[in-house]
C-alpha cells in the first residue's frame, strides 16, 4: 500500500531559526516602575487634588507631531536617583512609567485591512494610562508590513487608534534596511504601489534607486506578457537608463509585489546574471546580486474571510524557480519577524522609546506646581527646591546595577548602593543642560546601528516585553526565539484560527488584544506590588 510522502523541505526555513537559543532572562531586573527607580514615587492618585484633570497626566503623549522627530530632552544615568522611604500598599496607583513594555503586530491584532479592531483602540488607551493603576506602559509596533513610509504608518495608526503614535514607535519589515544605504550604490526596489517604495528607499539615503518600471521602459521585451501603460510610465524616472551598463548591486523586496509576472522575470534574470547586469548569464549562477526580503510571511490576514498569500509566497516561488533552473539553492537575506537581525533592531528601538517616555514623564512632573500633588504624608516632590533654583536636589543612591555581561552569575549581579562618589547632583539647571540638540531619528539610526555594548547611561532592560501577535509562524516564533524575557501572546483576531493547535506555542493565548493587555498589566502590577512591599514600611 502506497503511503503519502511528507514534504520535509521548506524554501522559507533555511535560516535555522528554530535552532537558535534565546538569551536567558536577565537576573535581578526590577519590576518597579522606571519612574520609581529613577525619581521616587509620586503621591497616589487617590490623594491628589480632585481638581486635577486626569487628562493632564497624558498631555505629554498628546502633543507630538507623529511625522516630526522628537527632541531628546533628558538622558539619565542609572545611578542618579532612587526611592525615598515608602510604605506598604494594597494597590499602586500613582502616575508612573512601567518597567515592562509591549510590542504589537498590526495586521490581525489592531486592524484587519481597512477595518480597525475596536479592541485595539481600548488596548492602546489602557496602555496610555487609562487603567486602574495610572501606569503608562511604553509600546512600539513591529509589523512585517510595509509599502509606506514610517511617518505615514504612524499617522494612519494615530487616526485609527485615536491616539498619537510617533514615527519612532514604528518598525516595518523594510525599516532595518536603511542600514544598508552605504553598502550598495545601485539598488532595485520591488513591491508596493507605484513608485512608493522607490521613494521610501531614497528617504533612507540610498544613492541610485530603480524599480522594475525603469527596466521595462528601457526594454519592454524583458517581460513579453506585460505591456506598459501610461500610468506605469509615471513611476519611471524621466531619464531612460541602459541596464546593460548599470550594475545592480542588490535587490530589495520592500513590500508585496503588485505584479508577480513582471517582478519575478526581472528578479530571476538578475539573480542568474553576471555581476548584476541585465542581458547577461552567469556561468555558475553565483555571480548575481544579493536579494533581501523585508519579511517572509507566507500568508497574512485581511478583511477577507480567508488568508491571502504574502511576500513569503513570492519568496517560495522565486526560490523554486531558481532551483528548477539552476539546480542550486537560492541564498536569501531575510529581515522581518522572526529574524534575529530584526529582533536586535527592535530591542534598540524599544530602548530609545522607553527613554523618551520617561523623559516626558519627568518633564510633566517638573512642569506641575508642588501644590498640585497635595501632601500625602508619604513622600515629597523631589523636584521641589523651595523656590530656590540654585538649591541642589536631594540625591539618593543607586537602587539597581545592571551587568554589561549577560553571562555573569546571579551572585555577581547584586544591588550596589556603596558608590557614593558616582552619585550625580541634579538641579533644574543641570536637568535642562541634559537637553541634546539633535533629533531622535538622527541619533536613532546611529544607536541602532551601533554594535557596542550598552553603556551605564542606558536604562535597565525591560522586566518583560509582551509581544502580541496573530501569526504563530512569525509573531510567536519571533517572541520565543531570541530572549526569554519576551512573553508571547497569541490572539484570535487574525491569521491564527481558534481551536487549532499553533505550530509555535505562545506563553498565553487571548481572544483579542485588549484581553492580552489587561492580562499583562494585572500580572505586572502584582509583581511590582510584591517588590514594592518587600522593602516598604508597614503603616501603624
Amino acid at each position: 500500500m502506497a503511503t503519502e510522502s511528507k514534504r520535509i523541505y521548506s524554501f522559507l526555513n533555511n535560516d535555522n531559526i528554530d535552532d537558535l537559543k534565546p538569551i536567558p532572562k536577565r537576573a535581578r531586573v526590577s519590576s518597579m516602575s522606571l519612574s520609581d527607580q529613577f525619581i521616587g514615587p509620586i503621591p497616589s492618585m487617590s490623594l491628589l487634588n480632585n481638581n486635577i484633570n486626569n487628562e493632564s497626566l497624558n498631555s505629554s503623549s498628546n502633543n507630538n507631531d507623529t511625522s516630526v522627530p522628537r527632541q531628546i530632552r533628558l538622558s539619565f544615568s542609572n545611578s542618579l536617583l532612587a526611592q525615598p522611604p515608602k510604605f506598604k500598599k494594597s494597590i499602586l496607583d500613582h502616575p508612573r512609567i512601567a518597567s515592562y513594555a509591549f510590542a504589537f503586530d498590526i495586521d490581525g491584532v489592531l486592524v484587519r485591512g481597512p477595518e480597525t479592531i475596536t479592541h485595539g483602540i481600548e488596548a492602546i488607551k489602557y496602555l496610555d494610562g487609562n487603567n486602574p493603576y495610572n501606569i503608562k506602559i511604553p509600546y512600539i509596533f513591529v509589523t512585517n508590513g510595509g509599502g509606506k513610509h514610517e511617518s505615514l504608518r504612524a499617522k494612519d495608526l494615530s487616526n485609527r487608534l485615536q491616539t498619537n503614535i510617533h514615527i519612532d514607535q514604528i518598525v516595518q519589515g523594510h525599516t532595518p534596511m536603511k542600514g544598508l544605504k552605504d553598502t550598495y550604490e545601485n539598488v532595485l526596489i520591488i513591491g508596493g504601489i507605484g513608485n512608493t517604495c522607490k521613494e521610501i528607499a531614497k528617504t533612507y539615503g540610498f544613492k541610485n534607486v530603480f524599480n522594475t518600471y525603469d527596466i521595462l521602459k528601457w526594454n519592454p521585451s524583458v517581460t513579453p506578457y506585460y505591456e506598459m501603460n501610461e500610468d506605469d510610465l509615471k513611476y519611471c524616472d524621466s531619464k531612460t537608463y541602459d541596464f546593460n551598463k548599470i550594475k545592480i548591486d542588490a535587490i530589495m523586496i520592500f513590500a508585496d509585489s503588485r505584479n508577480w509576472v513582471v517582478d519575478q522575470q526581472i528578479i530571476l534574470e538578475l539573480l542568474m546574471s553576471k555581476n548584476g547586469f541585465m542581458g547577461t548569464l552567469s556561468d555558475n549562477f553565483e555571480d548575481g546580486p544579493p536579494i533581501y526580503f523585508a519579511h517572509s510571511d507566507f500568508v497574512w490576514s485581511t478583511n477577507y474571510k480567508l488568508v491571502r498569500y504574502g511576500m513569503g509566497a513570492l519568496q517560495v516561488s522565486i526560490a523554486a524557480l531558481f532551483k528548477e533552473h539552476t539546480g542550486k539553492e537560492l541564498k536569501v537575506i531575510r529581515f522581518g519577524k522572526p529574524q534575529r537581525a530584526t529582533f536586535n533592531y527592535v530591542e534598540k528601538v524599544l530602548g530609545l522609546w522607553r527613554k523618551d517616555i520617561l523623559d516626558d514623564h519627568i518633564e510633566e512632573i517638573k512642569s506641575k506646581p508642588a501644590s498640585s500633588c497635595g501632601d500625602s504624608g508619604l513622600t515629597s516632590d523631589i523636584f521641589s527646591n523651595n523656590g530656590d533654583e540654585d538649591t541642589e536636589l536631594e540625591t539618593y543612591s543607586n537602587v539597581f546595577s545592571i551587568s554589561e555581561s549577560e553571562e555573569e552569575n546571579d551572585e555577581n549581579q547584586s544591588f550596589d548602593n556603596s558608590k557614593d562618589e558616582e552619585r550625580n547632583i541634579l538641579t533644574f539647571q543641570s536637568l535642562n543642560k541634559l537637553k541634546i540638540n539633535k533629533t531622535v531619528s538622527e541619533s536613532h539610526d546611529n544607536n541602532i546601528n551601533n554594535n557596542k555594548n550598552n553603556s551605564k547611561e542606558d536604562l535597565p532592560p525591560p522586566s518583560t516585553v509582551y509581544f502580541v501577535g496573530d501569526t504563530p509562524e512569525s509573531d510567536i516564533r519571533f517572541a520565543n526565539s531570541h530572549d526569554e524575557s519576551w512573553f508571547s501572546i497569541l490572539v484570535n483576531t487574525g491569521v491564527y484560527q481558534a481551536n487549532t493547535i499553533p505550530k509555535y506555542k505562545p506563553k498565553m493565548q487571548c481572544e483579542n488584544v485588549f484581553e492580552a493587555v489587561k492580562f499583562a498589566v494585572e500580572r505586572e502590577h502584582q509583581k511590582e506590588l510584591d517588590e514594592w512591599n518587600s522593602n516598604a514600611i508597614e503603616i501603624s
